[in-house]
């Protein structure tokens, strides 16, 4: 049997969520979707070790860890956040990941509420802000590196997707009037991939080259202060100009 799916249908409707309660309750739903039933995101502004450090907690953490889900000593304590503030890459974690950083003490902590395994990733905003977003579930994760590496594209994807809506939910509203001017053509080709397509589709509907594509891609991102298409398209569509 393959990894649990999710459609993209689901991860636009995460970015797009306009209220926290909606928001965390469709980021619970994929998570199931994904396998996982708990949940967790930060945005984060500065830096884990950041005396001034910001941080704002999204997700379904259990009732009786809240309390030492929102301590930040506590935080500064996990390996798996001390590794997604060093590296890029997708985190995945078990009890051998805290017995190896000798904080087994903070997994004894945890798993009883169901964080014994897990992935977690962590994306830029301009402004020095980090999103973080993580899974967890009492089960081993997938012998299976093919079905693992489904789970952690799934968990990016879901990423890419709830960025947006968690910076725009915190932030000034998206307005027409704020964003940078478009063209035409990054407008139509954010539009075709709003749907879903390919760049590769996008370049046969548009009758030009997939090169010309991703270029105009590029410039709408570049312009509108994002690092995936996906951050492009939601950030387009909350303020309305698709």
């Amino acid at each position: 049997m393959g990894a649990p799916e999710i459609n993209y249908q689901q991860l636009i409707d995460v970015g797009l969520s306009d209220d926290f309660a909606g928001f965390e309750r469709r980021l619970v739903s994929t998570a199931q979707a994904l396998g996982f039933p708990i949940i967790s995101g930060v945005l984060m502004r500065g830096r884990l070790n950041d005396a001034d450090v910001q941080i704002t907690s999204l997700g379904n953490t259990p009732e009786g860890y809240l309390e030492v889900a929102k301590d930040l000593g506590e935080a500064r304590r996990d390996p798996v956040m001390a590794r997604l503030m060093e590296q890029s890459v997708p985190v995945v974690y078990d009890q051998s990941t805290y017995v190896a950083a000798n904080a087994g003490e903070v997994w004894e902590a945890q798993a009883p509420y169901g964080y014994k395994t897990g992935i977690a990733v962590k994306l830029h905003l301009p402004g020095d802000k980090h999103f973080l977003l993580g899974v967890d579930r009492d089960e081993p994760l997938p012998g299976s590196s093919a079905q693992l590496m489904q789970m952690v594209a799934g968990l990016q994807l879901l990423a890419a997707h709830a960025i947006t809506a968690a910076d725009r939910l915190l932030s000034a509203k998206i307005t027409q009037g704020s964003l940078p001017k478009l063209t035409r053509r990054e407008l139509d080709v954010l539009s075709w991939t709003s749907q879903g397509k390919t760049a590769w589709e996008v370049s046969v509907i548009l009758g030009m080259s997939e090169k010309t594509v991703n270029f105009h891609l590029g410039n709408a991102m570049r312009k509108l202060e994002v690092t995936s298409k996906h951050q492009a398209v939601l950030k387009c569509v909350a303020a309305g100009i698709l």
